[in-house]
């Protein structure tokens, strides 16, 4: 399944991070206001509120992280293109000014 995913594209990673986020912020906000408000938990109410809270949290920032690296890797794609479109290729035998500039008459 690991293999399966990291041969997709960028942005295809990037839903597939997005929807696993999503999944697990709904996990922790279930467990976070369902569980640890019910009347007598298994393992108490202390325990409900740091994994729910844990869970929320790290969704969270796996959210941004996922935008912040598909926004950089968009940028970065432009960078190297217009990086690309400025940089010229000549080659010196084809170009009439080295001609010029050695000095030397052809006869």
């Amino acid at each position: 399944m690991i293999k399966y995913i990291m041969s997709k594209r960028v942005h295809e990673r990037g839903l597939i991070g997005i929807g696993i986020c999503i999944v697990v912020f709904l996990l922790g906000y279930y467990v976070l206001n369902h569980i640890s408000t019910l009347e007598d938990p298994p393992l108490g109410h202390t325990i409900y509120i740091l994994i729910g809270s844990a869970l929320t949290f790290l969704s969270i920032l796996g959210f941004i992280l996922i935008l912040k690296y598909l926004y950089d890797n968009k940028k970065k794609k432009e960078r190297r293109e217009r990086k690309r479109k400025k940089h010229k290729l000549f080659y010196l035998k084809d170009n009439p000014q080295s001609k010029k500039s050695t000095g030397r008459t052809e006869n």
